[in-house]
């Protein structure tokens, strides 16, 4: 069955300058508080856990991601790549991993990616590609509805897929039911399959689903692999992001 939802209003946004993708979010909307809480629970997190025992080798490849998440662009391909290798070698502990995901106000802007093959190669120290900085606004979210997982361009329309997830360790198993395509104000929600939920699934069918690897999830940053063999980096995104790439009207 197909459910077109009445249009939704968009929140007056208003751009600062010529720069037309620097959008002032008004205060009262209900999402950028949530965001302003989870910022700050982030920043609570990121101070219990400095004291942590995290090689230096380690500390260094989150510096380096860090700064490439805050700044796209600003560091080499290269870089990123050899950063991402080296947390996933540190082979971190899950702690608190789903808390963190799933903090309230909290979404996961996409920044880089790079294929399974080329994360091997660099792994080995090999030739290989690179990766590359995510040229889309990509973002994603979970909570107890589920996850949810999309691409948005600003007020022209999103698209976005949602479904029940489950973590066990550093292992999420996510299910895609349901895809919402947004033309304008207008967000058409198309049913893909019944849901099941992940805890009640059939073991073999369980298998069969979609997941992350995480490498390292924390207050800013996230790394993880998916089914595929890719590897991606995620960071918590800004109010005035969600606002200007649209995800802010979808991400409630």
């Amino acid at each position: 069955m197909i459910t077109l939802r009445a249009p939704f209003s968009f929140p007056r946004l208003k751009t600062r300058g010529a720069n037309a993708h620097s959008v002032a979010v008004p205060r009262s909307h209900p999402c950028e508080r949530r965001i302003h809480l989870a910022q700050r629970l982030a920043s609570a997190a990121s101070a219990q856990g400095a004291a942590a025992t995290v090689a230096p080798s380690t500390e260094a490849a989150l510096s380096t991601l860090r700064r490439a998440a805050s700044q796209p662009g600003s560091v080499r391909p290269s870089e990123v790549l050899q950063a991402l290798v080296s947390v996933e070698k540190s082979k971190l502990k899950p702690e608190e991993w789903l808390e963190t995901l799933t903090t309230p106000g909290s979404c996961w802007r996409l920044v880089y990616t790079v294929p399974g093959k080329d994360v091997t190669a660099a792994s080995k120290k090999q030739k290989g590609g690179t990766g590359g900085y995510f040229p889309l606004a990509a973002c994603q979210k979970f909570d107890p509805s589920g996850f949810e997982n999309g691409v948005f361009l600003g007020p022209v329309g999103h698209l976005t897929f949602k479904g029940g997830f489950q973590m066990d360790g550093r292992l999420l198993h996510f299910d895609v039911t349901t895809m919402y395509l947004g033309l304008g104000p207008w967000r058409l929600e198309l049913p893909l399959k019944k849901e099941v939920p992940l805890q009640q699934m059939d073991t073999k069918d369980f298998k069969k689903l979609p997941f992350f690897v995480y490498a390292y999830v924390g207050p800013d940053i996230i790394v993880a692999r998916g089914r595929s063999g890719g590897v991606a980096l995620w960071v918590r995104a800004e109010a005035e992001w969600l606002a200007s790439s649209g995800a802010m009207r979808v991400y409630k």
